[in-house]
């Protein structure tokens, strides 16, 4: 998911703020807006935010569930709770917001709650316990394993593909390329589609690198020339993982970052095992059953399941150094590619430069799953939006991260945001 700069992001420290809602349909697209400045919330057509002042001092109208929790919270995460509890209200009334969300300050959950249904058909309404499919929000599990094994020095990030994969058809290519995607690379997604002679039968990482091998689709351009993203990366990374350690990628996922972590509801769909206990139905914009295909048996680029909750475990853990030392996580925070209008790609995350900072984020979508996963490290906010119809009006979360990022700004939400993100291609999309 690309998050595109609408507005520029400025410190601000006034708390007092006015949000407003408008929402117009034109042409049977709902586009809204939510502006922040002054003392009051008014709405004069949104419905889920409600004018309410109090002293000259602004408070939002929140809903039942977080009525009693917001007394512990500080000004500013009273600020952030209230926000978050309107703006998500107003994503699942006038976009059809179907999925789960939380905010978090520090790790402290401010904000989470779910809407709609984990399976229209029966109307099994969602659940904290709902699992989601991430999409390219996986990517950055496949990074840190990567990095793991790094540490202990059972590779090194200048390793030539070809070292692990002798027959692999593209000479030049190493690691570091493939995790920060100057690779060059071609999308096995089309070969495999193309290809497969077998497409009833899900196939497994080995299987694309062995057809690969077999077809050598043209490379898109030469080793480190560029900067393009390719889900054929990190499939790539995924088998060198189960090269090197002999692990199926998921059980070496669960075994070294998943239980450790206490992130028990947290899966990898792969062809050896596809039991996930409590997963949600994916639906595509037209709520129409996105199914599973031959594809789904293939890890590291795509392929975790879980929860807002476990997710949050995750941001916490990327603190510390518990998997990895704060050393080797700063180079996958470290821009490699040159910044492109504030944007560049790290190891597994995309990252936004703003005032000095970096914002830490990546989006994902898979057969009817939507993912976004943004992370303020400078400020300690954490955004995890989790949805099983992907309508994308959940590329919207960047505006309250700005929001957050600055009380008085005027966030422009409009529908030329929920489009498909660009650069996050494939057969059903990532």
């Amino acid at each position: 998911m690309k998050l595109k700069k609408i507005n520029p992001w400025v410190q601000g420290k006034s708390l007092h703020i006015l949000a407003q809602v408008s929402v117009f349909l034109v042409g049977g697209l709902a586009v809204w807006s939510l502006f922040t400045s002054g003392a009051a919330i008014r709405s004069a057509k949104a419905g889920n935010i409600k004018k309410h002042v109090a002293n000259d001092s602004l408070t939002f109208k929140l809903t039942k569930k977080h009525r009693d929790t917001i007394a512990i919270f500080t000004p500013l995460e009273k600020f952030e709770a209230q926000a978050s509890d309107s703006f998500f209200n107003v994503l699942a009334e006038k976009a059809r917001f179907n999925g789960s969300a939380l905010v978090a300050h520090d790790g402290k959950i401010l904000y989470t709650h779910q809407f709609g249904y984990a399976d229209y058909k029966t109307h099994e309404l969602l659940t904290d316990t709902t699992e989601f499919q991430l999409g390219s929000v996986s990517k950055q599990f496949t990074a840190v394993a990567i990095m793991m094994l790094k540490e202990k020095g059972l590779l090194s990030y200048d390793d030539s593909i070809v070292k692990y994969f002798p027959d692999f058809p593209y000479t030049g290519v190493t690691i570091r390329m493939c995790l920060d995607h100057r690779s060059g690379l071609p999308n096995y997604m089309f070969t495999c589609g193309a290809e497969c002679p077998n497409q009833n039968t899900l196939i497994d990482n080995m299987e694309v690198i062995n057809m690969l091998a077999e077809y050598k689709p043209h490379c898109y351009f030469k080793p480190d020339r560029k900067f393009e993203y390719c889900n054929t990366n990190y499939c790539v990374l995924a088998a060198i993982v189960e090269k090197i350690t002999g692990y199926h990628f998921a059980d070496f996922a669960r075994k070294n970052i998943f239980q450790p972590l206490g992130m028990t509801r947290t899966y990898i769909y792969d062809k050896y095992d596809t039991v996930i206990p409590n997963r949600a139905i994916g639906y595509n914009k037209n709520y129409r059953k996105a199914g599973i295909d031959f594809l789904d048996g293939v890890a590291g680029d795509k392929g975790v399941y879980s929860t807002v909750t476990d997710l949050l475990k995750w941001d916490q853990a990327l603190y510390g150094n518990k998997l990895l030392s704060q050393a080797t996580l700063k180079e996958a925070y470290t821009p490699h590619t040159k910044w492109l209008n504030g944007h560049s790609y790290g190891f597994g995350w995309r990252l936004f430069q703003y005032n000095g900072d970096t914002i830490i984020y990546h989006g994902g979508w898979w057969h009817g799953f939507n993912a976004a996963f943004i992370r303020d490290v400078k400020k300690g906010n954490t955004i995890i939006v989790l949805s099983n119809h992907i309508n994308w009006c959940i590329n919207r979360s960047r505006d309250l991260m700005e929001l957050f990022r600055n009380p008085n700004a005027v966030i422009s939400i409009d529908g030329s945001k929920d489009a498909q993100p660009d650069g996050e291609e494939g057969t059903g999309g990532m």
